[in-house]
């Protein structure tokens, strides 16, 4: 098993069991990646093992209740792997929720250095009560009658 296949399986355990301890799967520093953010994430940014800390404990982000369906694929590189897998969890208010993710992880030292998170961007706006942003920001995007032919 590579060093990135033993990263990814401590980060789905610990995503479920201890997000608390989230942060320490990552580097000193990271580059996040989500291509199909949407708008409602930044779809590239640099953070801080302490930042991803503070995001990670901050009052009112879901807690995760389970992972499923996970599947780890090592690559030729025994620095990245690719994570396939479904994150179930509850919203702050209550609400049940279950989000599929394939993720590309970089490793350093037994630590995420770099990830590019792949996941719907409709189904994580519902997930994470941002369905209202993402509307409007389709909205403010959609062309105006007359530049659709109509």
């Amino acid at each position: 098993m590579s060093e990135a296949t033993d990263t990814a399986r401590r980060f789905l355990r610990v995503t479920v069991d201890d997000l608390s301890a989230l942060a320490e799967v990552y580097g000193d520093e990271v580059v996040i990646e989500m291509p199909f953010a949407a708008g409602i994430a930044p779809t590239s940014r640099r953070v801080t093992r302490d930042e991803l800390r503070a995001q990670f404990s901050r009052e009112g982000i879901p807690r995760y209740t389970a992972v499923s369906g996970e599947t780890i694929l090592e690559c030729a590189d025994p620095h990245t792997a690719v994570l396939e897998y479904r994150l179930h969890g509850e919203r702050a208010d209550g609400q049940a929720f279950a989000t599929d993710y394939i993720m590309v992880i970089t490793t350093r030292d037994g630590r995420i250095v770099h990830s590019r998170d792949y996941s719907n961007p409709v189904q994580a706006a519902l997930n994470s009560g941002r369905a209202d942003q993402l509307i409007r920001l389709l909205q403010d995007a959609a062309p105006a009658r007359g530049d659709r032919g109509e």
